[in-house]
């Protein structure tokens, strides 16, 4: 076993977590100022977004520098204090490593537009125009088509899956497979313990002459053509490979949004120089309206307890004898759990049964920063506070169809991303506790505080902390799993070793709910309320949940 398939991880957007030096942006000092209150909340990884050199247009996913700390976080100095003393409190670190593009302000790329001959040149895609116009037809997930004129020849064009400062890098030619596992070792030689591998599923392309016969839009977007082709695995062989030679230990962690079981299994598979886990959107268990006028991403949604069921048995069964899945309620891309699934959580006890309902099953945790205190998004006052592309393709396009203003305001507000990247709350000062100055990304916030949760023995926070300590028990790191056929309303699932057994049931109901026990001698060993319970019979009010253990 290895010391990442006991991973608790804690994610940290850097630049909203501290800001130590008042300019409104959260900076390294500020995550070092934290560590031992990461390391008493029960967490052993942290997962930091992007801290490379940055022109800043996708917040740190556009790398101009890969070898240097982006200077509105601090330098390296500041990256190894960050290292030494987390490491000293027994955390791991994993950076952000952005593999399918770069900047166009990266030196690579500056070269192959300004240099045909340059040597660089291969290291992105290119094609020259078709009829007078762009190769193909293929959409780019920030709007448009994925391509863009060369400054410096109209006639070519340079493929960008993302924004058009974002070319995509050509992971067909093995320098480049070469040059980003000298970045990964770079890192790791500085006391990295590894890396969330951005995007890695779209570093291969498809025959770029073949247009989408999606007709739906000018440029749809259809990831046939751009995600999870079999060209990912054999580029990232060699790249793992050289990867693993240098530190056994390192932790490739792969986004993999799309992903479903399988390709997370072909993708994860021991001995094969892949990712040792992947993470992906398809975990949530949510449920979205149907208004055709509304893009699926700011649909309306809720958690469905069938979805979330067999989404993870599936999951689950796929991956038993392969890796670990991972459990999240989310992430830096999507708004956070407690706005956009329409749950009661004004109670703390629904805060609390989906973490538990979430974080004890088979997998490895990742828990987004502030969600250990229930936080919510911010709520911003106007639709003209968003300036993300993807925010403002949606305003336009309800615009035209005659949305209200305040309909859409509160579409962005529950659903968009932003939302998700507020300050974390510390005190209950002006800025939260955050900086003195006017953070980056401001808002109304809610009311909840670290500084107030703590003080509460009843608070969530305080729930979370005894969470991630029966998390490390052995039935709930290393155990079978079996989820139990229950009442509609009752998410219950078993978690076995040869010693001992663990049994974790939620009642995801507004009304009182029985539950017959399996065989064992079980006693409580957390519960979010006073629970009822015989040799037989659990009994669970609303919204109530139950983390018990017994001798197998």
């Amino acid at each position: 076993m290895s010391w990442y398939d006991k991973a608790i991880i804690y994610q940290i957007y850097p630049k909203s977590f501290q800001d130590t030096n008042n300019d409104g942006i959260g900076d390294l000092q500020g995550i070092i100022k934290h560590l031992d209150y990461i390391k008493d909340m029960g967490f052993n990884t942290i997962w930091l977004n992007p801290i490379f050199v940055s022109p800043q247009v996708d917040n740190g996913y556009d790398v101009s520098n890969y070898f240097a700390i982006d200077p509105i976080l601090g330098d390296t100095n500041d990256f190894s204090e960050m290292i030494e003393k987390a490491h000293r409190l027994g955390l791991h670190i994993i950076l952000d490593l952005p593999i399918n593009h770069t900047s166009d302000q990266h030196p690579w790329f500056r070269d192959a537009i300004s240099n045909s001959n340059s040597i660089f040149k291969d290291y992105y895609i290119w094609h020259d125009q078709v009829d007078g116009h762009e190769p193909n037809n293929w959409g780019s997930f920030f709007g448009g088509s994925v391509w863009e004129k060369n400054p410096n020849d109209s006639k070519e064009y340079y493929f960008h899956l993302f924004d058009k400062r974002m070319p995509d890098l050509n992971w067909k030619n093995p320098e480049v497979q070469k040059s980003v596992a000298d970045i990964a070792k770079f890192w790791l030689e500085k006391g990295v313990d590894g890396f969330r591998l951005d995007a890695f599923i779209h570093i291969a392309k498809a025959n770029l002459e073949q247009n989408s016969l999606l007709t739906d839009q000018k440029f749809p977007i259809d990831d046939t053509f751009y995600a999870k082709l079999p060209a990912v695995k054999d580029y990232m062989s060699g790249f793992v490979k050289e990867i693993k030679a240098f530190k056994p230990d390192a932790f490739l962690f792969g986004e993999a949004a799309s992903a479903k079981a399988r390709d997370a299994a072909e993708y994860t598979r021991p001995n094969e120089n892949v990712c040792d886990v992947v993470v992906n959107s398809d975990n949530f268990g949510e449920e979205y309206e149907t208004d055709p006028d509304i893009p699926k991403f700011f649909q309306s949604r809720k958690l469905s307890l069938d979805t979330l069921k067999q989404t993870y048995v599936t999951w689950e069964s796929v991956l038993e004898k392969v890796s670990l899945p991972t459990l999240t309620w989310g992430n830096h891309d999507i708004s956070r759990v407690l706005d956009r699934l329409n749950l009661p959580v004004e109670n703390d006890k629904v805060t609390e049964l989906l973490a538990m309902m979430l974080f004890l099953q088979r997998g490895i945790p990742v828990i987004y920063y502030g969600e250990e205190i229930g936080m919510h998004g911010l709520k911003y006052k106007n639709i003209s506070d968003f300036d993300d592309q993807r925010a403002l393709d949606l305003i336009n396009n309800l615009r035209s169809k005659s949305f209200d203003d305040q309909k859409i305001l509160q579409l962005l507000n529950n659903q968009d991303e932003m939302t998700a990247r507020g300050p974390m709350q510390w005190d209950t000062s002006q800025y939260r506790g955050f900086s003195k100055k006017r953070p980056w990304n401001w808002a109304q916030t809610d009311t909840t505080s670290v500084n107030q949760e703590i003080k509460d023995p009843n608070s969530v926070m305080m729930f979370y902390r005894e969470l991630l300590r029966v998390k490390k028990h052995e039935c709930f790191t290393s155990g079978t799993y079996r989820l139990l056929i229950t009442d509609p309303k009752i998410y219950a699932y078993l978690r076995r070793t040869d010693h001992n057994q663990g049994l974790v049931v939620i009642n995801f109901s507004d009304q009182s709910k029985t539950f017959e026990l399996p065989k064992g001698d079980w006693s409580d060993n957390l519960s979010n309320e006073k629970i009822q319970m015989n040799d037989k019979i659990l009994k669970l009010g609303p919204w109530g949940c139950c983390a018990l253990e017994s001798k197998s």
